[in-house]
């Protein structure tokens, strides 16, 4: 099923400013709509449905891998398609990039055209009569042509496109007129300006060509010539190859995003592709500006030896980094189900009530309440299985990591639940853990010692800064196997020499040694030390990209920068690259 199915149109909150229509790199482009990429992809294709039934054409959804359907209408209503399309789109800046066609599909089209078919096996093929297939496969017919009309959108003089784009105002899908394949779109620009999208986020189109009667002379002799219809696609998809026999196609509905689809047999049925269980995503975030949190740190840190950099107020302070990792998942993963906020802080100011978001106090979760408080995050990631109504399969993430474009879930999990964790190039090192270390690194080295002793391996890596998979089962087997860790780490108020890490990395190369998680070599991850003046100048080429499926902006423990000089520069960037409120923020006032 297509992950992204369930997904209702859920609003944000309203823009500043209503929209307009601009010039941006010679394209008309909205800006100011306030509307997230996939909501951007859904009301485009409700204006393509509206366009193709309120003209009368046949159209149905098919699928591939990539979660937005693809919309099918017959090659031969091409001229009514683009006549209906540009009579709607007078007063909308819509446009039609051409897709390439499978390189088969493009082979089979132009065999056919000369009257021979290539077939499989030792099978020979004749084109026997076709009216379609026999002429030459252009975009309109001359009549068809004639009754569109050219009106300029908007009233504005367009600027020159792209070659393989084209104006559906201007009355025609593409300058090629053998195309099959093209994507719908509305090019979209946040009210920063920093926020694009365009044919990335559109509507997948194609033009399917019935070809009416081919022979199939069977090898050797005996045996009747079969005739067989054909359809043409200009690209296999998730069920079928670029050429069926039509009488095996059958039409049927589909429910998707609430509402009915026509579409065909079996193409949304589950496939060995799909992920199609529930995600979470849990957060640990604490408010380290509070004045009360800070005097119950102090009073209780009086006893502790803590480890290089751990006390620095740069692990505490925040600059409401959480509302704007959250928004990263309302921009780029609406495809999980509900977050989960750990935290002894008050709830943040920003932050409704909402159906898909809990805020949870340790002694919620905490198997042993009696060893709070606690001001350790090695022991909120021991109990995290603990949370009541938790998905099996969830994403942990801390308030500094942001996923920085669209991912799916196949990114974090296989379709049987194996989860795929991203290591980092960065390396463990030699020594032992020491109360002199920091809190991450001794973890790292207890990590290292328990997994030596189970499985007589050592590990050597650390995991990237990026929300990490996790299986509710799996914790609980890791618990089991070593209580006495859970246990001691829990019970540390402030992180130990002796704490593991449960989240990064123990549970990952646990899971990875017994058949239950694999690596994730394809992920793009940035870590940003927001502190430095590197740090700086990445998070800018960062916003200028957009290449990245997640980064860390991370304080680091000895700045360069002074405490103004870095939250001014964090808020600027954070702002820009994720301008869209989330449903559950309140209004700003």
């Amino acid at each position: 099923m297509n992950v992204f199915s369930s997904l209702s149109r859920e609003g944000n909150a309203a823009p500043a400013d209503p929209a307009v229509v601009v010039t941006r790199s010679g394209m008309l482009t909205i800006v100011g709509s306030g509307v997230t990429p996939w909501q951007a992809f859904r009301e485009d294709l409700d204006f393509v449905r509206a366009v193709l039934e309120g003209a009368g054409i046949d159209f149905f959804l098919v699928r591939d891998t990539d979660p937005r359907p693809t919309v099918v209408v017959d090659w031969a209503d091409r001229g009514r398609l683009a006549a209906a399309l540009a009579a709607a789109c007078r007063q909308e800046p819509f446009y039609s990039r051409t897709e390439k066609m499978a390189k088969a599909a493009k082979a089979d089209i132009a065999a056919r055209a000369r009257g021979v078919v290539s077939g499989t096996a030792s099978e020979h093929i004749e084109l026997a009569a076709s009216d379609s297939a026999g002429a030459d496969p252009v975009l309109f017919s001359a009549e068809n042509e004639a009754d569109v009309a050219v009106t300029p959108i908007l009233d504005a003089v367009t600027p020159s496109l792209p070659e393989r784009v084209a104006l559906l105002a201007h009355g025609r899908l593409s300058r090629d007129r053998s195309a099959r394949a093209f994507t719908l779109f509305r090019p979209r620009e946040a009210q920063t300006g920093t926020l694009r999208y365009g044919a990335e986020c559109g509507v997948p189109l194609e033009l399917w060509q019935h070809v009416e009667s081919r022979r199939v002379r069977p090898v050797g002799d005996g045996g009747a010539t079969l005739v067989v219809d054909d359809v043409i696609a200009p690209r296999p998809n998730v069920l079928l190859r670029h050429s069926t026999p039509s009488a095996e196609l059958e039409r049927a509905t589909v429910e998707l995003y609430g509402e009915e689809w026509p579409t065909l047999k079996g193409m949304f049925d589950t496939t060995s592709d799909d992920v199609t269980f529930d995600i979470d995503i849990v957060f640990s975030w604490v408010d380290g500006s509070s004045a009360e949190f800070q005097r119950q740190r102090a009073k209780r840190m009086a006893s502790y030896v803590v480890g290089e950099g751990d006390d620095h107020e740069a692990r505490f302070r925040q600059l409401d980094e959480l509302k704007y990792a959250m928004r990263s998942v309302h921009l780029f993963a609406p495809w999980i189900r509900n977050i989960y906020i750990v935290t002894d802080s008050p709830r943040p100011e920003w932050l409704a009530e909402h159906p898909r978001v809990s805020v949870l106090r340790s002694e919620e979760f905490f198997r042993d309440p009696s060893v709070l408080p606690t001001h350790n995050s090695h022991a909120v990631e021991s109990q995290l299985h603990n949370i009541k109504g938790l998905s099996e399969h969830f994403l942990y993430s801390n308030d500094d990591m942001f996923f920085g474009r669209a991912v799916g879930p196949e990114m974090f999990f296989s379709p049987g639940g194996v989860s795929k964790f991203i290591l980092s190039n960065t390396r463990i090192g030699v020594g032992e853990r020491n109360p002199n270390r920091s809190g991450f690194e001794n973890a790292a080295r207890v990590n290292r010692e328990v997994l030596r002793e189970r499985f007589g391996v050592t590990i050597t890596r650390h995991l990237e800064h990026a929300a990490a998979p996790l299986r509710r089962s799996v914790l609980r087997e890791l618990e089991a196997e070593f209580p006495e860790e859970f246990a001691r780490t829990a019970a540390a108020q402030f992180r130990q020499a002796t704490d593991v890490s449960v989240t990064n990395s123990l549970y990952h190369y646990y899971a990875l040694m017994t058949g239950q998680a694999v690596t994730q070599p394809e992920a793009k991850v940035r870590y940003v030390d927001t502190t430095a003046r590197e740090g700086v100048k990445r998070m800018r080429q960062l916003l200028k990209r957009r290449n990245h499926d997640f980064f860390c902006l991370n304080d680091g423990s000895f700045p360069e920068l002074d405490g103004e000089e870095r939250a001014q520069a964090v808020r600027w960037f954070l702002e820009r690259y994720f301008p869209i409120p989330a449903p559950w923020e309140r209004p700003a006032v």
